[in-house]
């Protein structure tokens, strides 16, 4: 009885931190609608005024949804000690079955009240200032652990879970706040491609045999709902249109093909890359299509008549080895900013050596409308390996790029420089990076078996920043 009520204690503790965080940001968001849009009219121009953010709605609800795992557990534990207290002392096996479920509930509770203290403490800090991604302050939130080098990961339209690929054919479905697994069978081999549509009903997945699952990603237990076989040979992307009608794929026949959201029909193939086509992706306003191959060739499509407006030039990410008698490099990651101006593709430049990886992790930007190159973007301090994903921050303010070779990292750049302006040495190579809806956590994908949660919102006092690399001597 005396661990449940030390656990209580802990719950109360935080809820008074949530309670004065709340009290704060109510006495100055007075003028803010239920809807989050800001009442503009009504604020005074001579105060400062906190605007009720979405990264303070996801911070409240992270908190709800583990104290009402908190009351599960609590019950569970009085019920494991109601059934202590009826065996029969002399039932030796009972009695042991009995204490080691209470020790097991007790356990549960206090790993939940831990994670409730964290959430309020969060909580407390998000409202008491407007929050923002700054990447100095780049911290881990939390990791979750597979038992295979992990290769992707999308965090869904609500902010509660995340879903991630791995060497294996299990899609994992993770809760972010309770950091609970389900693995959601259906795929037969590793699994690169996947999105989700803005509305959070649909996901999409893909594997290495070609094949694309369709599903409800808010099923608590998600089953397929629909399988295509979309290529032959690896699927290397997916991509959902922003009306939901569309669904375009990529892979190792070197073909762009596009299919009925609704029923999984063939609409249009799209040839004309003449290998491995590794990304494709729907522009925010859903008029063009992009699609990018090994060889550094970059397809702007009209959506809609399918047409081919122009080929961008990316060839700075790929590159002929003579010695492996091999091309490498291609377009290993693909992101828009925000207004759908710019377009921004990942991979490696200036390879000296393509088996071991040796060259520049690269993010090349370019101007939608006119196709014209923008910028070609490296890391300020030298690093070898391959950017395999970017993205951009949901303000526009500045790009963020995952990869590694010998070595993880993390890349930060502004739009108009080519120099990264932040590194953060990150524990593995990471492969993927996906951004919660609340704009200040980043979902990354690695290789040592492990998804990592990121935090660029206001750091807890005793926080681990992620520091930079020192410097290499010359």
């Amino acid at each position: 009885m005396m661990r449940n009520h030390v656990s209580s204690r802990v719950v109360s503790t935080a809820l008074r931190t949530v309670a004065i965080a709340l009290a704060f940001c109510h006495g100055v968001m007075t003028s803010a609608r239920a809807d989050d849009e800001p009442a503009v009219a009504e604020i005074p121009e001579t105060r400062p005024v906190l605007v009720e953010s979405r990264a303070l709605e996801f911070a409240r609800a992270d908190l709800a949804r583990i104290e009402a795992r908190a009351v599960v557990l609590r019950d569970a534990v009085k019920q494991a000690e109601e059934k202590l207290a009826a065996v029969d002392k002399n039932n030796a096996e009972g009695v042991k079955a009995a204490n080691e479920a209470k020790t097991a509930a007790e356990k549960e509770v206090a790993a939940v009240d831990a994670l409730a203290k964290k959430a309020a403490e969060r909580l407390a800090r998000i409202g008491a200032a407007i929050p923002k991604a700054d990447p100095m302050a780049i911290h881990e939130l939390g990791s979750f652990k597979h038992d295979r080098p992990v290769i992707s990961v999308r965090v869904d339209p609500t902010g509660q879970f995340f879903f991630a690929g791995a060497h294996d054919n299990l899609l994992q479905k993770w809760d972010l706040a309770l950091g609970t697994k389900q693995i959601v069978p259906g795929h037969r081999t590793w699994i690169r491609g996947m999105n989700f549509h803005a509305d959070g009903q649909l996901m999409l997945s893909a594997d290495y045999t070609g094949k694309v699952i369709w599903w409800n990603p808010t099923e608590s237990e998600p089953k397929p709902q629909r399988e295509i076989q979309a290529h032959k040979g690896y699927c290397r992307a997916v991509a959902i249109s922003p009306d939901k009608s569309l669904v375009a794929t990529c892979g190792n026949d070197n073909m762009v093909r596009i299919w009925s959201a609704a029923d999984g029909q063939l609409i249009k193939e799209l040839p004309g890359h003449e290998r491995h086509v590794y990304n494709v992706m729907f522009d925010p306003t859903g008029k063009a299509l992009i699609s990018g191959d090994l060889m550094g060739v970059v397809k702007h499509w009209e959506v809609g008549t399918w047409n081919l407006v122009r080929d961008l030039d990316c060839k700075v990410l790929t590159k002929f080895d003579p010695t492996f008698v091999a091309d490498c490099g291609g377009i290993r990651g693909i992101d828009f900013s925000p207004d759908g101006k710019t377009l921004a593709v990942s991979g490696i430049s200036e390879v000296s050596n393509a088996f071991a990886g040796i060259g520049k992790p690269t993010v090349v930007t370019f101007d939608l409308a006119t196709g014209n190159r923008l910028k070609v973007m490296v890391p300020k301090e030298n690093f070898d390996g391959t950017c395999w994903g970017v993205r951009f921050d949901p303000s526009g303010e500045f790009l963020v790029g995952v990869g590694g070779g010998g070595s993880g990292g993390m890349w930060f750049w502004k739009p108009t420089e080519d120099k990264s302006f932040h590194f953060v040495k990150l524990p593995s190579v990471a492969y993927d990076l996906s951004w919660h809806p609340d704009g200040l956590r980043l979902a990354v994908a690695f290789y040592d078996q492990q998804t990592r949660l990121y935090d660029f919102g206001p750091k807890p006092p005793d926080a681990k920043l992620s520091q930079p690399a020192p410097k290499k001597k010359k």
